[in-house]
């Protein structure tokens, strides 16, 4: 996974530096804020690296289901840092209407932007196809943050064609534009991130009691509860039985239900049943 965050920070920079190069020298805002955004690629994907690091430690005594948020913790930074970058773009945009700049559209400008389309699309789809083959909820929030490159890099082309016809304001309406997008991804970002943090559900309840429900000698089962990524599932419910049971036989029972919810249901990492007797009221306190 580092690899990938490696070699998307390379080609994330890269294409910063010669966009705010030429932003800069053509007076052209929309390209210059393109290039923050794109340097902002780069930014999160160090935050990745670190966060790898941190989440690949095993468990130990003060974290004994490990350190795994680390890297969801990593995905809602990358968020607040879109929402940094966008709130900085709309208030220079802001600026330029009061104090307009002579920009200046060259061939060089298209053909830029041109290669940039390239190598976003080359970004997404491996970060994309990384994040679903080792299920990193970070590389995939990664390819979202940089698939607003791609919508970026068009609005950017279709701003730099209007400023060409000398149409007023358009390289800061162009600009406010970029930062909506961005407000937009990063709210997404936030949200599936801060949905593990906060623990919610991962596994429909139902799904669950079905393969429950199939295990000769359990009579019954309540208070299921799952939390974690998918790829890092903890579950826990309680299952009813027959008073009778003995506790050898009922922890077998366990050992079988925690083996078939592993078995049918992929990134499950930890399944905790707690036993009762039929005859145990479970709405008591």
């Amino acid at each position: 996974m580092a690899l990938v965050l490696w070699i998307t920070l390379i080609l994330n920079w890269s294409v910063s530096l010669l966009k705010l190069v030429l932003g800069f020298s053509t007076q052209c805002m929309v390209i210059v804020a393109d290039g923050i955004h794109s340097f902002s690629d780069g930014t999160s994907n160090i935050i990745g690296l670190i966060a790898i690091h941190m989440a690949g430690h095993p468990a130990d005594r003060d974290h004994p289901y490990g350190h795994q948020k680390y890297e969801t913790l990593a995905a809602a930074l990358i968020s607040f840092f879109l929402f940094a970058v966008a709130f900085g773009i709309i208030r220079e945009a802001i600026l330029s209407f009061s104090r307009p700049k002579a920009t200046e559209v060259t061939a060089l400008s298209f053909f830029l932007m041109g290669g940039t389309l390239l190598v976003n699309l080359f970004v997404v789809w491996y970060e994309r196809k990384k994040g679903k083959l080792l299920k990193s909820e970070l590389l995939l929030s990664d390819s979202w943050h940089t698939m607003t490159d791609l919508f970026i890099t068009l609005t950017v082309v279709a701003a730099l064609i209007g400023i060409s016809f000398h149409i007023p304001h358009l390289d800061s309406i162009f600009s406010i534009l970029i930062a909506a997008i961005i407000v937009v991804i990063a709210v997404g970002i936030l949200k599936r991130s801060s949905d593990i943090l906060v623990d919610k559900a991962v596994i429909e309840t139902e799904r669950i009691e079905k393969i429950v429900r199939r295990v000769e000698g359990v009579r019954d089962c309540h208070e299921i509860r799952s939390r974690g990524r998918m790829d890092d599932v903890y579950v826990d419910l309680h299952v009813l039985v027959d008073n009778e049971m003995t506790v050898l036989t009922s922890h077998g029972l366990a050992n079988i239900i925690e083996h078939n919810i592993r078995k049918e249901i992929p990134g499950v990492r930890d399944v905790v049943v707690h036993i009762e007797p039929v005859s145990h009221d479970h709405r008591e306190v």
